[in-house]
């Protein structure tokens, strides 16, 4: 399975399509749902004063980028409310945004570990969790996993946490696969070891 780790901004990821979380109770949408909302000149926002979504777990919206950053899919993924988040519903999360994207045949996906720079629950053993999800789903299909290369995103001040989420998940998975881990940061490409 490979896995890319990245700190470029959404405006620099060269994606087919970005997977994003969104939660129930948090309006308007934070992180890079928040600038994916600003982005789109408020498109999600109206979609959830609307009523159209809600944010409901595993509640799935697919809409277009219309250009305004690089990747061409964005699919919106429910999350429930914050205050439920768990290292459990994040396995689930990250197994469920990963099929998501694979049945809607793109295997070329950003994603990021919900929420990871505003929870009580630790960067790293939340990136650990997601990943597994990712990894669960992805081993439980094989053809999905040789051609699915995802890319977790990461905020330049969590990148050591996330790598550490990262490395957790080797060793939890060293016997079962093996992991190809490359790094973007600063436009360099860097093997993870």
């Amino acid at each position: 399975m490979r896995i890319h780790v990245t700190t470029e901004s959404l405006d620099r990821l060269r994606r087919e399509c970005l997977v994003l979380g969104f939660f129930s109770d948090e309006r308007p949408p934070r992180g890079n749902g928040g600038f994916v909302d600003w982005r789109l000149n408020g498109l999600v926002s109206r979609l959830i004063a609307e009523g159209r979504i809600r944010g409901d777990f595993s509640e799935r919206v697919l809409i277009e980028s219309q250009r305004r950053i690089p990747p061409q899919k964005i699919v919106l993924f429910g999350l429930g409310k914050r205050g439920e988040l768990s290292y459990e519903t994040l396995r689930e999360a990250g197994a469920r945004m990963t099929e998501t994207a694979v049945r809607i045949h793109c295997f070329d996906f950003a994603v990021e570990v919900p929420a990871a720079d505003r929870s009580l629950l630790e960067a790293a053993e939340m990136t650990t969790a997601f990943t597994t999800g990712m990894f669960e789903f992805l081993s439980g299909d094989p053809r999905a996993g040789a051609a699915a290369a995802p890319c977790l995103l990461s905020d330049e001040s969590l990148f050591q946490k996330t790598l550490l989420g990262i490395h957790k998940l080797r060793l939890n998975v060293r016997d079962k696969a093996q992991l190809d881990i490359r790094i973007a940061r600063e436009d360099e490409i860097l093997p993870a070891g």
